[in-house]
Order: structure tokens, then C-alpha cells, then sequence
């Protein structure tokens, strides 16, 4: 087990005096992480709005979520695949950069130098600015202008230059026509910088820290710069650059100078404007990194997340330090605890939000309680977007659920098929806010989820598990329901067609119970991948699931699916987690698939789905009881007795 990470606290001095218009400071703090192998830097600005280092190492300690530490254990990952591989990160080219410059500067000699671009740090009633950028012209050099949110009194004054300004970030906190009105007042372009909420236009370049930002496409071009942090942080910053395969401008990744120098700024290696690889395996500095002194992050207990109504009975007296455990009936007949590590938790809710493109200003109301690992992911995802969360834990009713959306405004939220079912079944229509359902824990039918759609419903068919915290496939919003990978995953099929998937969202591993005592088995093979139970297709990145490989039975010479006899009866209208099929034995056939079913109108359905069933996978009968159930209300399939 690979958690709590390891930390180191540095403070770099600068040599130029205050980074930014927002912040006095004259050195910046942060701290180091290593962790599975791999190395990441946390480097906050609280004048910015990020806690301080102190916050954050407790927010750390105690499995929570930030950002700046979720992209930290992202950067830490990457590293620590390559440095395993023994290679480097760097196989494409960094691109150019500017000059970032925070007083006063020699134009002519970074224009000798072979830059083209120069960045001048501003602010409001910065009296320094106008020369500056005369003597930024008279060098040749083309000019950007960072406000930092400040204002943009400073700015009437260069407006003569206009033709050399490529562009100004952050003349104020964004407003989309706030933004409008500034560009028509200037004639000059503007760019956005550390934003999280919702953008609606209003500028054209979107400048990208790694150390902060999630990496996704963007409809402008992208400026890459550093978070003016460690230079481990800063080759991050130039690794992610290479990597981007949309429009870029000079990227501002030239920023260890800024800082006093020490054995790691001496050790970047920069040719001008072009910054280049540190040497060594992953992002460098292999040597360096391996001789600070690290000390393990003090752990937290672990956490048994059960149901206070159904708790594990006789519970190991010990936990994984530092870990989240869930009970499930895993893919065995015994029970398990599925281990996941708060960084695993992080992973996966940071893909999410990523597909889902959640933004500070999302509201996700959330209906599974927070020991099923569905709903402690919603409380991740909204803890690394800044979104608000609210919950509804009562007994699920369909009213309820839409006219709460309709009065908090909700724009996310996550639902079972069963509960798709009931929106239908009672013509709910959908509120105009929300944006995004995402639908796990079942197959949505193809019929169900046409129906949910024309009721304005935005579902998102979606694949998952406990072991993958969370979802491993989910529908693109905007598009069909075929599912694709989200992008923290890499899959497979094996030669039986069942799943296999690696990445950083995977578990730990497993405690289950052996005779008196409780063991834990790790879940991942040595090249870190996990074979799941699960068949299924895959299409590049389209993973489509077709049963478990336990499901499938040989009946008169053929195979038959019993989870391919259960999509039929939802195809024909049966409410999904209302049957389980069984295979009963049979004495000429071996077996034959019987409906185990609490439905009252079961033998309409099975005669429905048995005119389109082959012969020899006909439902040869049916069993009315009453079916056990999770408390969540989940079929407890292998609790069911015929």
C-alpha cells in the first residue's frame, strides 16, 4: 500500500522582489510530494485564494481534496511511470517561451538573448509600466501584460503601443461582458487566466497552469506557464506543454531565474527562450530529488464507510492507515473491504469533472449517501471544482427529486436505472438547470434512456465499481449513450473478454476474512493492472460490458448469457432491480435460466422477451419472492434463493 505520500517543505527566495501585483511576499513556500515513485510539487498562492501550505498538508492528512494537491499526485504519477520505465517524459519539444519580467530589465540583451515576447508584471496604478513597455518596443520585443485582477488604469497609457501588445491577462476578476467592454475601450486582447468557474467568450487566449489547472482541450489558443513554483513544478508545467495537441502561443515557462539560485535551478537547462529537459528519467532531477530529506506524511486511521443500519459483522480491529474502506460483496462469494486511498479518490473525480466540465459554479445534489463510494466521489468532485453539494438521503421519491432540482437550481447529480425508471413511469420532465445525470450501478436500457431523454432528461450512461473509485466509462454529454473511457484509464480485454484497467483511481487492494482473521491481497498484477469480472467490447475507447464472466452458462451444448436474458426483459419494458434469472438445474438440459422476480406483471414480460430469446435460452419459469436487497436497495444477486 502506497499511501500517506511523502513531503518535503522548501521556501525559495526571490531575486527580483514580489511574483505578482497581488502578493509582497519576497520568497514563496510549498512543499514536495513523493509519492508511488513519482515526484509532484505543491506550491499554493493565498493572496490568489489557495489555502496555505499548512491547510493544505492537513487537508492531505486528513483525505480530503484540493486541486493543487490532486494535480500534485497527477504530476507524481506520470513521473513515477516513467521513472519505473526508466525513461524520460520528455519525447516531444517543449515550446518557446517569453520572458517573464517582475521590475526593471535589460530589453536588448533578451532580445540578443532570441526572445521575441516579453511578459510585464502590472498592476492598476503601476507608474513604472509606460517605459517599460516604450523600452520593451524600442528592443524589438512584442509585449504581454499581466494584471493580475488589479485593473486597467495603468493600461489607458500604452494603448499608442497596441499594435506590440500581443495581449492583457486579467485586466479584472472575469466577467464575460465586463471583458467585452474592456477589449472595445483598449483594442487590445485579452486572456484568462486561473478561473473556475463558467467562461462565456470574452477573450482570446486561455493562459494554463498544470500546477492548478486540469489540462483539457481548449476553443481558444492556450498559453502554458508555471504556478512561479519549484522548478520541479515548472518542468511540469513544460512537460504538459509538449503534450498539448491544440494551438499554443509561446508558452511562459522560463521562471526558475526569478528565484535565488540552488542546486535545482542550476540544474534547468535553457537556451534563450527555449526551455529544455532537466536530463534523467520521468521529469529529472533524479539525484537531487532522491537526497532531500522526506518524511512521511503523519497518517490518519483508516475509515470503514458502512451503513450504521448494516454494519460488517466483526470488522478487522485494523485498517490501512490513511485509506477509505468499502464493503461489497466483491467478486466472490465472500465479503470484502475494498481499500481506496484518498488519492485514488482524487484521481477519479478529477477525470469526472473533466468529462463533465464541473466548474466552481455546479450544484450536485446528491442521493446516495457517502459510504457508498458514488456518493463520497460527488464530495470529491465538488471539493476539487469548488462547486456546493446538496444532499437528499430521505427515501427516494421521484417528486421530491425534480422539484428539488427545480428550487436549488441543482445542475449535477447521479441516479440508478431503477430511478431513472421512476421519473419516466411518472412523466417527470427534467428542470431547465440540470445539465448532466449520470446513471451507474445497472444498464440503462436502450428504450429507458430514449424515453428519459425526450422528457429532457440529460442521463449519462455510465460504467463503473468500488474498485475503480468510481466510474471507469460514461457517455459524452452532448452525445449518444455508447460510453467511453474517461481519460485516467487504460483497458483491455483478455483473452476470455473480461476487463482488465490501470490507472491511478484503482484500489489498494482487499481485506476479506479468513476463518477468524482478515487479510489484506493486494488487486493489481506487478505491471499494475486489475482483471475485473466483467466481459466486455471494446472499440477503441467505446467499452461496451456484456456480462460477468460468471454469468454465463452452457445449456443443450450452447452458451447463454443470464445477464444477456435480463437485457432482454428490460428491452421489453420489465422496471429494472425488479428480477434476477437463475440457473436452476434441469435434468436433461444441465440447467435452464428461471426469472427469480418480485414484479406482479412478470409473465407479460417473459413471454415478451421469450419471442425474441432462442429457443435454448428461453425463460423456462418463474419464482415470485420477495429479493434481497442492499440497503441502498441494490439486488443482492447472490443472496437470491430460489
Amino acid at each position: 500500500m502506497n499511501w500517506p505520500p511523502y513531503i518535503c517543505r522548501y521556501r525559495l527566495p526571490l531575486r527580483t522582489g514580489p511574483a505578482n501585483a497581488r502578493s509582497r511576499r519576497r520568497e514563496v513556500e510549498g512543499f514536495l510530494i513523493r509519492h508511488d515513485e513519482g515526484y509532484g510539487c505543491v506550491n499554493p498562492w493565498p493572496e490568489l485564494g489557495d489555502p496555505a501550505v499548512d491547510e493544505l498538508l492537513t487537508i492531505l492528512r486528513e483525505g480530503r481534496a484540493h486541486r493543487l494537491l490532486a494535480r500534485a499526485l497527477a504530476c507524481a504519477g506520470a513521473d513515477g511511470a516513467a521513472r519505473r520505465a526508466g525513461r524520460s517524459l520528455f519525447e516531444r519539444p517543449i515550446p518557446r517561451s517569453h520572458a517573464t519580467v517582475t521590475g526593471d530589465a535589460d530589453f536588448g540583451a533578451l532580445a540578443t538573448a532570441g526572445f521575441t515576447t516579453v511578459k510585464l508584471k502590472t498592476h492598476s496604478a503601476d507608474a513604472t509600466l509606460l517605459p517599460r513597455v516604450r523600452a520593451a518596443v524600442e528592443a524589438g520585443l512584442r509585449i504581454r501584460l499581466d494584471c493580475n485582477g488589479t485593473g486597467i488604469d495603468a493600461l489607458r497609457d500604452v494603448r499608442p503601443w497596441a499594435e506590440m501588445i500581443e495581449f492583457v491577462e486579467d485586466p479584472e476578476p472575469y466577467h464575460s461582458t465586463r471583458w467585452q467592454e474592456i477589449r472595445a475601450a483598449l483594442g487590445l486582447h485579452l486572456a484568462l487566466d486561473r478561473h473556475t468557474g463558467a467562461v462565456a467568450g470574452g477573450y482570446e487566449v486561455r493562459v494554463l497552469k498544470p500546477a492548478f489547472d486540469s489540462i483539457r482541450p481548449q476553443k481558444t489558443p492556450v498559453v502554458f506557464t508555471s504556478y512561479m513554483d519549484h522548478p520541479l513544478g515548472q518542468i511540469f508545467a513544460a512537460w504538459e506543454a509538449s503534450q498539448y495537441a491544440g494551438p499554443q502561443l509561446e508558452a511562459g515557462l522560463l521562471t526558475h531565474h526569478l528565484f535565488e539560485p540552488d542546486a535545482f535551478t542550476e540544474a534547468i537547462r535553457a537556451s534563450g527562450p527555449q526551455l529544455m529537459s532537466a536530463g534523467g528519467t520521468g521529469l529529472g532531477f533524479d539525484t537531487l530529488l532522491e537526497s532531500l530529506p522526506w518524511e512521511k506524511l503523519e497518517a490518519a486511521p483508516g475509515k470503514l464507510l458502512q451503513n450504521p443500519r448494516a454494519p460488517v459483522a466483526s470488522p478487522p480491529p485494523e485498517l490501512p492507515a490513511a485509506h477509505f474502506i468499502f464493503p461489497t460483496s466483491g467478486s466472490t462469494d465472500k465479503p470484502s473491504l475494498v481499500c481506496l486511498t484518498p488519492a485514488a479518490l482524487m484521481a477519479n473525480a478529477a477525470a469526472v469533472n473533466d468529462w463533465l466540465d464541473a466548474t466552481s459554479d455546479d450544484l450536485w445534489l446528491r442521493v446516495l449517501p457517502e459510504f457508498h463510494v458514488g456518493g463520497i466521489g460527488i464530495r470529491y468532485r465538488a471539493e476539487l471544482a469548488g462547486s456546493r453539494v446538496v444532499a437528499d438521503e430521505e427515501k427516494w421519491n421521484a417528486a421530491r427529486f425534480t422539484a428539488l432540482i427545480a428550487e436549488k437550481g441543482v445542475t449535477l447529480t447521479s441516479l440508478v436505472p431503477a430511478q431513472v425508471y421512476d421519473l419516466v413511469a411518472a412523466s417527470q420532465p427534467s428542470p431547465p438547470s440540470l445539465r448532466a445525470i449520470i446513471v451507474g450501478g445497472g444498464k440503462l436500457e436502450a428504450s429507458l434512456y430514449m424515453q428519459s431523454r425526450a422528457l429532457g432528461w440529460p442521463v449519462l450512461p455510465s460504467y463503473g465499481m468500488t474498485e475503480a473509485a468510481s466510474q471507469i466509462a460514461t457517455a459524452i454529454p452532448g452525445g449518444d449513450d455508447s460510453m467511453q473511457l474517461l481519460p485516467c484509464w487504460e483497458a483491455r480485454a483478455d483473452g476470455e473478454g473480461r476487463l482488465q484497467i490501470r490507472g491511478a483511481a484503482l484500489f489498494s487492494g482487499r481485506m476479506v476474512p479468513e476463518q477468524e482473521h482478515w487479510t489484506f491481497q493486494a488487486g493489481l498484477d506487478g505491471d499494475g493492472w486489475f482483471t475485473t469480472s466483467d466481459r466486455v467490447q471494446m472499440e477503441g475507447r467505446i467499452l461496451t460490458p456484456v456480462g460477468r464472466c460468471d454469468r454465463v452458462v452452457k445449456i443443450l451444448g450452447e452458451l447463454v448469457d443470464l445477464d444477456a436474458i435480463e437485457t432482454t426483459l428490460l428491452a421489453v419494458g420489465m422496471p429494472p432491480d425488479r428480477g434476477v434469472i437463475v440457473a436452476f438445474p434441469d435434468a436433461r438440459a444441465g440447467v435452464l435460466p428461471w426469472l427469480v422476480t418480485d414484479c406482479e406483471n412478470a409473465g407479460t414480460y417473459v413471454a415478451a422477451a421469450n419471442a425474441s430469446l432462442p429457443p435454448f435460452a428461453a425463460i423456462a419459469g418463474i419464482k415470485k419472492r420477495e429479493l434481497p436487497r442492499s440497503p441502498l436497495g441494490k439486488v443482492l444477486r447472490r443472496e437470491v434463493d430460489f
